[in-house]
């Protein structure tokens, strides 16, 4: 009880510090679904902190460690709503490459705590500097391939064809409504303005008339208000999709091995996996929606909506957490844990209280008393 009273003193105290910056700094509009979210992943870094340090199995300290990198982000996701307002407020991207640092680090170190999940169950027996090369190298090769031209030019999202595109045509309606006192249509906008194609962003080419109407029809919509924002962070989100089901892939990998094999897991280990593979699900479908939306007022309100259902699967994972460390600072986790550690091959898998529901509602207990799945001989 202790431990999770320190927890909750340190989270509090934490929110505490944050909402004192809201009240006393000028910052970016929040979102309650918003600073909702972040206080629970900030929540999930003490829980997963303690867990690194109270953590009886050598191996799975690292497994923490990952965790507690990737939930320690969330205090760079509240400082996001402050930089370009009351911090660096006189340089103009200051905000922009503050969040297209933190997204990427987000991404890496998210990848890095599930793909090093399964290479620990995979390679058992291997050091743990095998298993994070191995981990890293996964990573890193899907992380280059996505976003390797943000480190060599971070403006990279204000380079691409797609938005030089969209300036010229922007800058040509305002030209043409100013010459002319009205908006043009496109028929009439395509005629007053040249239109290239570039390629690594040099100019190579001009587009053809009806490719030139067909374009511009496409970009007019994010020519109102903010809608640019949607069009300017397409690239980064589509590339996260793609970092996403990367990571679904392996956490398919490793309920099939488990399944397959059946090796001796640690505690909760398995429901945590599952409820990010529900997380990450949700993460696509919500970069998906933004990808697919034209309106950046729209996409905001249905991704706070969105958010709340997020919510509520870091609260499922919160969950499954705080019983992890609840277990592992019990005496018979402690015995469990270290001799998983010690002797894997005369430990059969822990049936936790989600196993006994399951069973007691699913199955018939009678026919159940050992491990699922197991072969009978």
């Amino acid at each position: 009880m202790r431990t999770y009273r320190n927890i909750v003193l340190l989270w509090l105290g934490t929110l505490a510090v944050v909402g004192l910056f809201f009240l006393l700094f000028p910052h970016y509009e929040v979102r309650l679904a918003s600073f909702g979210y972040n206080a629970i992943l900030s929540l999930l870094f003490f829980l997963s902190a303690h867990i690194f340090i109270r953590e009886p199995n050598h191996n799975y300290k690292f497994i923490f460690l990952n965790f507690t990198l990737f939930f320690s982000l969330s205090f760079f996701f509240q400082i996001t709503y402050f930089v370009g307002r009351a911090f660096l407020s006189d340089f103009r991207y200051a905000s922009h490459y503050f969040q297209v640092f933190t997204l990427l680090a987000y991404i890496f170190f998210y990848s890095l705590a599930i793909v090093y999940v399964v290479m620990d169950m995979l390679f058992r027996d291997f050091k743990v500097y095998q298993k994070y090369l191995c981990a890293l190298g996964v990573v890193l090769f899907f992380y280059l391939v996505y976003f390797h031209p943000f480190f060599g030019d971070p403006h990279h999202l204000y380079g691409t064809e797609d938005v030089r595109q969209y300036k010229l045509v922007y800058e040509n309606y305002s030209l043409f409504a100013e010459k002319f006192g009205r908006a043009p249509t496109t028929e009439e906008l395509a005629s007053f303005m040249v239109l290239p194609t570039w390629k690594d962003g040099i100019a190579v080419g001009e587009l053809y008339h009806d490719q030139k109407v067909a374009r511009i029809q496409g970009l007019l919509p994010y020519l109102e208000g903010d809608n640019y924002r949607v069009f300017l962070w397409k690239p980064m989100y589509l590339n996260m999709i793609y970092m996403n089901v990367m990571m679904m892939a392996f956490i398919l990998l490793f309920f099939g091995y488990q399944y397959k094999k059946d090796p001796p897991q640690g505690a909760y280990v398995d429901k945590i996996m599952y409820s990010f593979f529900v997380f990450l699900s949700l993460d696509v479908l919500h970069n998906w929606s933004m990808i697919k939306s034209v309106e950046w007022r729209s996409w905001s309100d249905i991704f706070a909506v969105g958010q709340y259902i997020s919510l509520g699967v870091l609260l499922a994972i919160t969950f499954f957490f705080s019983l992890r460390l609840r277990f592992i600072t019990s005496v018979q986790g402690e015995f469990y844990e270290s001799e998983l550690a010690a002797n894997p091959q005369l430990i059969s898998r822990w049936r936790d209280g989600i196993d006994n529901f399951v069973i007691r509602h699913f199955f018939g207990t009678k026919l159940i008393h050992g491990r699922l799945f197991e072969k009978r001989t």
